[in-house]
């Protein structure tokens, strides 16, 4: 792990921690949630972020396959999904969770956010992505990604 990883952990795990809680409006309700990331560093970020500012349960998968595998058995509220991942791309994987019938008929319709370093591009929208949240993630753009998708299906 490079010396600038480290710094951006210490950064983020720094304002986790004396970051007062955001006020979300959902935030009494408990989300399930799944992240995506094959980065398990900037996967667990956005978790903590999830869990600490925004009542989220969340599980972390590391492959778009594994997280079939999870919206197969399991029910979920929201999908944060990296882009850049190795054998299957979070774009691939999400035009999976939408027309696969392997999933679970619920989670076919759950809001996916593109999680990635990558500007939006018209591909995710073709997907079936319902927003876009730039690495490296903040409580700041977590709610405002979560508060337009939010406002779309409520």
């Amino acid at each position: 792990m490079s010396a600038t990883t480290c710094k951006v952990m210490a950064t983020v795990a720094n304002d986790l921690l004396t970051s007062p809680p955001t006020s979300f409006s959902l935030s009494s309700t408990i989300i399930k949630t799944l992240v995506v990331d094959d980065n398990i560093i900037t996967g667990k970020i956005l978790a903590k972020i999830l869990e600490k500012e925004f009542n989220h349960k969340v599980k972390c998968v590391v492959s778009g396959n594994e997280a079939l595998e999870l919206l197969s058995n399991e029910m979920f509220d929201i999908v944060f999904m990296d882009i850049d991942m190795p054998k299957q791309n979070g774009v691939e994987t999400c035009i999976k969770i939408r027309n696969t019938s392997i999933v679970l008929e619920e989670n076919r319709k759950i809001p996916v956010l593109a999680y990635t370093t990558n500007p939006w591009e018209e591909s995710f929208d073709q997907a079936g992505m319902n927003g876009y949240i730039a690495k490296p993630a903040s409580s700041a753009k977590v709610q405002a990604e979560l508060e337009k998708v939010y406002q779309n299906i409520l």
